[in-house]
């Protein structure tokens, strides 16, 4: 004899489709990690996101989420939640494209590509007419965004990110590697007497710090350098912090101080000469373990455009 949960999953089709505004809240909270985010998104209050998420956990006598009243996390999927999230993601991520189809003109000829403004002014776009040359039937929509984007919602069919190479919900394959290495203008290293001074000694030097991805073990800092190059540094480190790597080049670029270069960001800056590495290089750089991949979404359906796209950026490393 089927217990009392079971029987509730032989519901009518019609009994389901009323509880779609829960189904679609949890959704979107689970995404969230926040009623209050969910709320935004839907145009709703936050109080009518946990109401409706409530509601569906009473008819499927199931509880989604683990609500805390404090902390960081205060909102987290239960096991039935996370066994249950991806497939009705994947589910809104369908029916959005479906009404796509109805609304909107087919777009086949355009790809668009999702980057930080850092990747795609220091990298992408120098290389974009190459591709533009070689494929004038299609065109290149690129969309900066510091932080991460839902590709689904906005309807990304590629994009570069930089990191450990994982994702929840992403495809990623390797683009490229980076070095990193202290730099500054010629004029700066000249002022402070940078080419003569070992580089322990930068406790009287301004020194500039990227906190783009501040929490983020393995991004690139001045104690990840310091420990990697086996190079001691003061206890304490003073200096501007921005978040903003495009900021901190321009600063050192400026004469403003010491910063972290990113060898795939810097690139003309070098060749120029407004960049240098006022020490050994060879002594004084080392390889990042955040690294440069293309991304897609997960059981995203794939052109056959897109895949030649993500085929070039890989052979323009």
């Amino acid at each position: 004899m089927m217990d009392a949960s079971k029987k509730r999953f032989r519901t009518t089709k019609m009994n389901r489709i009323a509880h779609l505004n829960g189904i679609r809240a949890f959704e979107a909270a689970a995404r969230h990690y926040s009623f209050a985010g969910a709320a935004q998104e839907l145009n709703v209050t936050p109080a009518a996101v946990g109401q409706q998420v409530r509601q569906l956990e009473e008819w499927l006598n199931v509880r989604l989420f683990n609500r805390a009243t404090s902390g960081s996390s205060r909102l987290t999927l239960t096991e039935e939640g996370e066994r249950a999230f991806p497939d009705i993601h994947r589910g809104f991520d369908l029916i959005g494209r479906g009404l796509n189809h109805l609304f909107d003109e087919p777009e086949e000829d355009l790809i668009t590509v999702s980057a930080s403004p850092s990747i795609a002014s220091k990298w992408l776009l120098s290389r974009i007419n190459e591709y533009q040359t070689q494929h004038d039937d299609i065109d290149i929509l690129v969309e900066t965004n510091v932080s991460l984007v839902d590709y689904a919602e906005h309807g990304i069919d590629v994009g570069i990110r930089y990191g450990l190479g994982q994702w929840e919900g992403m495809c990623a394959q390797h683009l490229m590697f980076e070095e990193i290495f202290p730099v500054c203008s010629p004029d700066f290293a000249e002022k402070y007497g940078l080419g003569d001074m070992p580089p322990h000694l930068l406790s009287d030097i301004p020194l500039l710090h990227d906190h783009s991805v501040p929490s983020s073990s393995g991004y690139p800092s001045w104690q990840e350098w310091s420990d990697c190059v086996d190079v001691e540094l003061p206890k304490r480190l003073h200096g501007l912090k921005i978040n903003d790597f495009a900021s901190v080049t321009e600063l050192a670029r400026k004469g403003n101080g010491l910063a972290l270069g990113r060898s795939r960001l810097i690139e003309d800056e070098l060749k120029s000469g407004e960049l240098i590495c006022p020490f050994d290089m060879k002594k004084h750089q080392y390889r990042s373990r955040f690294c440069y991949f293309i991304v897609w979404k997960l059981n995203g359906e794939q052109s056959d455009q897109v895949d030649d796209f993500r085929h070039w950026l890989l052979s323009s490393t």
